[in-house]
């Protein structure tokens, strides 16, 4: 009966391990994102991103049956949503060494105890 508490706690501890290490290296990270510009010659095209959405659904508003504005509307939502994610911008604030190694020891030394608690053969 006390292997299966010292497993259990175990496994809770590298489950609190893992969060508190994801945790701190989540909060230590900075996401900003924006339209993706890149330039066509000399013209930069960070509004053009939006124009064949605007086209679509104009389209729509003067031809609602028509398969093609729908397309178009449809595309050009997937160019903006995929302009967004392109700009999207990952910084991870500046940490010594220690809080660096730190972290990583919480995420996978966590990771490590919980996944050997789940896949350990009991006796």
């Amino acid at each position: 009966m006390k292997k299966g508490n010292n497993s259990l706690l175990k496994f809770i501890a590298g489950i609190v391990m893992l969060v508190v290490g994801l945790y701190w290296f989540m909060s230590s990270v900075t996401v900003t994102t924006g339209f993706y510009n890149f330039r066509i010659g000399h013209i930069n095209s960070g509004g053009l991103v939006i124009v064949p959405f605007i086209v679509g659904i104009c389209w729509m508003f003067a031809n609602p049956d028509s398969i093609v504005a729908k397309i178009v509307t449809v595309l050009g939502l997937i160019i903006i949503l995929v302009s967004i994610i392109a700009g999207t911008r990952f910084v991870f604030h500046r940490r010594n060494l220690y809080e660096y190694l730190l972290m990583l020891i919480f995420i996978f030394g966590g990771a490590a105890i919980t996944l050997k608690m789940l896949f350990s053969k009991e006796n």
